[in-house]
C-alpha cells in the first residue's frame, strides 16, 4: 500500500528491509518476546518456533491484532515494555533491550495506554504539548500537530477541549499523540474498539499507510470483528501470556 500525501509528514523515514546502502545485514524484527530462564512460560502457540524460546516475533511493517475478550490484551501491551520485561520474559524493539537502553526505546515506540489518557485542553494544544514533552522543537511540534490534525480529520474540532471529544475522536487524537515523534513501532490499546465508522475508516487508514512506509502496528482489541478488518494477523493472549493465533510476520 502506497502512503497518500496525507502520510508525508510523520511517515518521513523509510526503515523498510533493504532500504539502508548495500543491504548488508539482516535487520532484526521490530518486536521479539523470548522465554527467559525463570518464571513460569506459557506454551508455544500455533506456528511459533518452540525450540529457540521465542514466544512472538513481529516482522517490521506488520499490523498486527491482540485479541482478548478481557484486558488480558491491553495488560499485555501495557507491561511488555517493564524493565523486568515480565516473568519469563525477555522483549527487545528492534534489537534494543528496553532494560539496558531505556530511552532509546522510548524514541524508538509511540504508545496509546490503556484506558487511553489525554492532556487537558484543545486538542491541538493536545498534540503540541505531547510533542514538546518528548523532546520536539517548538516549531517542529506545531508542524506535526497541524499535519497530524488534518490527516486524523480532527480539524473540525482542533480546537475542542479533549474532554468534550466523542469516542472516536478521543481515540484519534490518542494515536495522534503516539506518531508525533514518528516512531517506528507503535502499541495501542484499543484504539478502534466502540468507534464510529468515520473514526474507524480514518484509523485504519492512516495506520496501514504508516505501517506501509514508516514502522509496525501492534494494537489491541476485544473484538475478533474488529481485528479480521483491520488486518489478517492476529494472536491471543490470557492472563498476560501469549496463548495462540496466526503467529504475525509481515508480508
Amino acid at each position: 500500500m502506497r502512503p497518500g500525501p496525507d502520510s508525508r509528514r510523520f511517515a518521513v523515514h523509510d526503515h523498510r528491509p533493504g532500504a539502508a546502502p548495500g543491504g548488508a545485514r539482516l535487520e532484526p524484527m521490530a518486536l521479539e518476546v523470548r522465554r527467559t530462564g525463570g518464571g513460569a512460560a506459557a506454551p508455544p502457540h500455533e506456528g511459533a518456533s518452540g525450540h529457540d524460546g521465542r514466544l512472538l516475533r513481529v516482522e517490521r511493517h506488520a499490523c498486527l491484532a491482540v485479541v482478548s475478550e478481557d484486558d488480558s490484551a491491553d495488560r499485555f501491551l501495557d507491561r511488555l515494555l517493564d524493565d523486568d520485561g515480565g516473568p519469563g520474559r525477555a522483549v527487545t524493539v528492534h534489537g534494543v533491550d528496553p532494560r539496558t537502553e531505556p530511552d532509546a526505546v522510548r524514541r524508538l515506540v509511540g504508545v496509546v495506554p490503556s484506558g487511553m489518557p489525554l492532556p487537558e485542553g484543545a486538542v491541538h494544544d493536545a498534540l503540541v504539548g505531547t510533542a514538546l514533552r518528548q523532546g520536539l522543537p517548538p516549531e517542529t511540534a506545531v508542524e506535526r500537530a497541524t499535519d497530524l490534525t488534518a490527516a486524523l480529520g480532527l480539524r473540525s474540532v482542533e480546537r475542542t477541549p479533549v474532554a468534550a471529544l466523542t469516542p472516536g475522536q478521543r481515540s484519534r487524537t490518542a494515536v495522534g499523540c503516539a506518531l508525533l515523534h514518528v516512531p517506528k513501532l507503535l502499541l495501542l490499546c484499543r484504539p478502534l474498539d466502540d468507534v464510529d465508522e468515520v473514526s474507524e475508516q480514518i484509523l485504519h487508514r492512516v495506520l496501514r499507510r504508516y505501517a506501509a512506509s514508516t514502522g509496525t502496528v501492534v494494537f489491541s482489541t476485544g473484538s475478533a470483528a474488529v481485528a479480521r478488518r483491520m488486518t489478517d494477523r492476529l494472536f491471543m493472549v490470557c492472563d498476560g501470556q501469549v496463548r495462540c493465533g496466526s503467529l504475525p510476520t509481515a508480508r
